[in-house]
């Protein structure tokens, strides 16, 4: 297979113009039709394969996490520009925690220490994306050990809870909360007292990142992916179209046999495919005050599409655990950008509503990622301290790339130019989770106030 892996990713995208003379091709409009929902099923799964092999190996020098399978690598600290590493759409607001199951030889054993009132999750993505949670909402801050349990089973020790995952291979992006930086060193504890033991993978070395999306390695990962995956009711039909094109789960996807055509196919598939997620993928299910959000993002079920686009934009919590409603728009319907500055002003008493905390946070519109800024004020939100309220116990949130005359207390530096602005809410109650909560207005100011 490795020699196969190989020859694939040897194999340059097609140019747009090959494309366009491609549609006029029955082999090539065939192979990028089948192809291009073979990008859209498989998005999730060879993009969490890719951050695999890259959190597994150390594929550059200042990359934040690196340990091999079933072993726990810890954060530095709260996360900074500077230490986000590969995370797209990171918060600012906990220590975060990574680990790569491999569940094939049985169960693997984790042990987690009492965190009290402290809030935590530890998420598992299995290998289609979907959630599964441990933390402070299933277990109340006790200390617990669990069996982690894929589908090739295995015997679970006495004293252990059976965790079930429907894939062998999952993530495991754990957040503990931490209050400021003075506190990250009592979670950084914590963290720690955390323990995984299975068969660990080898040991990480030097290697290069792996870039499956520019060639026909995607296709070859997704075939081998899909030849150990349990399948899944209801895509039988799916499955078999896959074949078709060489990479379903009953074939062996090898370049030397596609024809010419097939190969242009699926190389346009692999070169519209990121438009196609861009332009079509997230609808949201909530709209208010131009806050956008989706009560579907952790079961799309059989919406790949969507499944791919909550992929492609960082991944997602069960709503029950954490919901993150997303602004790219100011109150008149202009994009956000950082040579504006805008205000959203919460009434007295009209705060995020959660049992754990809430935060806001920007990001590059491009990278999905936190920009540097003098204040050095990634998210604001319940846990910030100095916020001040107005007179009738409003409060102000300013936005702006440059300090706002008026001081820095209740300042969210932006990145220079575009970018999007998500609200993190963690245990939402009731009002947030059915769309009776909305958040305030970004309101554009005249000028930098």
């Amino acid at each position: 297979m490795l020699s196969i892996l190989l020859a694939a990713s040897a194999l340059a995208l097609p140019s747009e113009d090959q494309c366009r003379a491609a549609a006029l091709d029955p082999d090539a409009a065939l192979a990028q039709a089948i192809g291009l929902q073979g990008y859209i099923y498989g998005f999730p799964i060879v993009d969490l394969l890719r951050q695999q092999h890259d959190e597994t190996h150390r594929v550059r020098a200042d990359q934040p996490v690196a340990a091999p399978t079933n072993r726990i690598a810890i954060y530095p600290g709260v996360l900074t520009p500077a230490t986000q590493g590969q995370l797209r759409a990171a918060n600012a607001d906990t220590l975060y925690l990574n680990a790569w199951t491999d569940l094939s030889h049985g169960p693997v054993l984790l042990d987690l220490p009492e965190l009290g009132e402290r809030y935590y999750t530890l998420g598992f993505f299995d290998l289609y994306g979907k959630p599964h949670h441990l933390g402070t909402r299933t277990n109340g801050g006790k200390a617990m050990r669990y069996a982690l349990v894929g589908p090739s089973g295995g015997e679970i020790p006495a004293g252990y809870e059976p965790f079930r995952l429907p894939t062998d291979t999952a993530w495991m992006l754990g957040r503990i909360f931490a209050r400021d930086s003075g506190d990250e060193a009592r979670a950084l504890q914590l963290a720690q007292a955390m323990q995984m033991r299975g068969v660990a993978g080898d040991p990480v070395s030097d290697a290069q990142p792996m870039k499956p999306y520019d060639s026909l390695l995607f296709y070859a990962m997704l075939n081998q992916a899909l030849k150990a995956l349990p399948p899944v009711a209801g895509e039988e039909a799916l499955m078999t179209a896959f074949d078709t094109a060489g990479f379903g789960r009953n074939s062996t996807f090898d370049t030397a046999a596609l024809s010419p055509g097939q190969m242009t196919g699926l190389g346009c598939a692999l070169r519209v495919g990121p438009q196609v997620l861009l332009q079509h993928g997230f609808k949201p299910t909530q709209t208010g005050n131009g806050w956008l959000s989706s009560s579907a993002v952790a079961a799309p079920g059989h919406d790949h599409l969507l499944r791919a686009t909550i992929a492609k934009g960082g991944y997602a919590n069960e709503p029950a655990e954490s919901i993150y409603p997303a602004a790219i728009m100011d109150s008149t319907g202009q994009m956000l950008d950082g040579s504006n500055t805008y205000r959203i002003r919460f009434a007295k008493g009209q705060t995020p509503p959660v049992d754990a905390f809430w935060s806001m946070t920007p990001y590059d519109r491009t990278t999905l990622q936190l920009t540097e800024n003098p204040l050095q004020r990634y998210s604001i939100g319940n846990r910030t301290q100095g916020l001040r309220t107005n007179a009738d116990g409003s409060l102000d949130i300013v936005l702006s790339h440059t300090a706002p005359a008026q001081g820095t207390a209740n300042w969210l530096p932006t990145p220079a130019g575009g970018y999007h602005l998500v609200t993190r809410m963690y245990l939402p109650r009731a009002e947030a989770l059915d769309g009776r909560y909305v958040l305030p207005v970004i309101e554009r100011l005249p000028h930098n106030p």
